[in-house]
């Protein structure tokens, strides 16, 4: 069955699609035909060899792309405890855990000492046919596509791990998204609208900025380009600030992040694409009672809340571009390249 291959860390260019060998299912297990897999930066930095705290790489090479996709399921091991039956449209959880441990009891599976990451950690969901655990299967809501469901998963999970979970928004409050055309920034800015918040964008492109500008959930939208841009937010809100920032970008956007914060205001984090070392005060945090919180890819719990929701409420994911198997690389180069607002998504079939 065709796959997608890192054999080495490099640029897009190390990616290939080749035969590898077809999965041999367990009796516990389900075996899903793949459709389609969203690109994540997880993607990136996985082709990439990244290094450092808090990054993990392939336990071996070769190695099977994608973190997150949606399929059918093809057959159903006679040991496997699910109803889910050939045909079913499924979505793939980007998570494994042991399912024992006193986080895997509460849903919290992302806190298990065991976690491990599709794509990252072991071999990933880009590749025609996959053998998984009942555990790691949820169905379609009805009325989405399965090129839409492939970008839900990871991207979902962690914007409402930050919002709902972590950040507790609640209804009313002001949210700034930060670096706001990527996938979890733009779920992310549906979900808070939902919630009933006001929801700011920051970008620095002109063209993201007006594309966003004329969505219907964005309040306004903050120009990140310019130098010491937080005095924007606080121009606009009359000095108070927002009480909420979602910000995935790191190093270079935090500053301006906390300078947005109203009093008592919570910064949101789930990822450092420009860098993990910001140079920040720690005045600025605790003389007006601000917080950090982190929110990492969530748990279980998380991911049947926000599937839920978007179920009930036909809350779509924004897909920028979908791209064939064996151009894969070219949707890196497009999330590499900043040049996307919502998710690329690849084609599998």
């Amino acid at each position: 069955m065709r796959a997608v291959v890192l054999d080495r860390y490099g640029g897009p260019e190390v990616l290939a699609v080749r035969d590898v060998a077809e999965p041999e299912p367990g009796p516990h297990q389900v075996v899903v035909r793949m459709a389609a897999s969203g690109l994540n930066r997880l993607d990136v930095f996985v082709r990439q060899g990244l290094t450092g705290p808090g990054v993990r790489q392939p336990r071996a090479l070769p190695h099977v792309m994608g973190a997150e996709g949606a399929g059918t399921v093809v057959a159903v091991g006679p040991a496997a405890r699910t109803d889910l039956a050939p045909g079913d449209e499924v979505m793939v959880f980007s998570g494994l855990s042991c399912g024992s441990c006193r986080f895997c009891r509460r849903g919290e599976t992302s806190r298990c000492p065991r976690y491990a990451i599709l794509g990252e950690d072991v071999w990933g969901v880009q590749r025609e046919l996959v053998a998984l655990d009942p555990a790691s299967l949820l169905r379609v809501p009805s009325g989405m596509t399965l090129t839409e469901a492939a970008a839900v998963p990871t991207t979902f999970t962690t914007a409402w791990t930050m919002l709902m979970t972590t950040g507790r928004l609640r209804m009313g409050e002001r949210l700034l998204v930060v670096g706001a055309s990527g996938g979890v920034s733009t779920a992310a800015m549906q979900l808070a609208a939902q919630a009933g918040a006001e929801v700011w964008a920051a970008t620095r492109s002109p063209d993201k900025a007006r594309y966003l500008g004329g969505l219907p959930y964005v309040h306004e939208v903050v120009d990140s380009s310019a130098p010491g841009w937080s005095a924007q937010v606080r121009e606009r809100t009359g000095g108070e600030g927002v009480d909420m920032v979602a910000d995935a970008v790191g190093a270079p956007t935090w500053p301006d992040a906390i300078r947005s914060l109203a009093t008592g205001g919570r910064l949101v984090i789930c990822g450092a694409t420009g860098g993990d070392r910001p140079e920040i005060s720690i005045r600025e945090l605790y003389q007006a009672h601000r917080q950090i919180l982190g929110a990492p890819f969530g748990g279980w719990n998380d991911f049947v809340d926000v599937v839920g929701l978007m179920g009930r409420t036909g809350i779509r994911p924004l897909v920028h571009a979908t791209v064939p198997m064996e151009r894969t690389g070219d949707g890196h180069l497009i999330i590499e390249r900043d040049e996307h607002i919502g998710k690329v998504v690849v084609d599998l079939t």
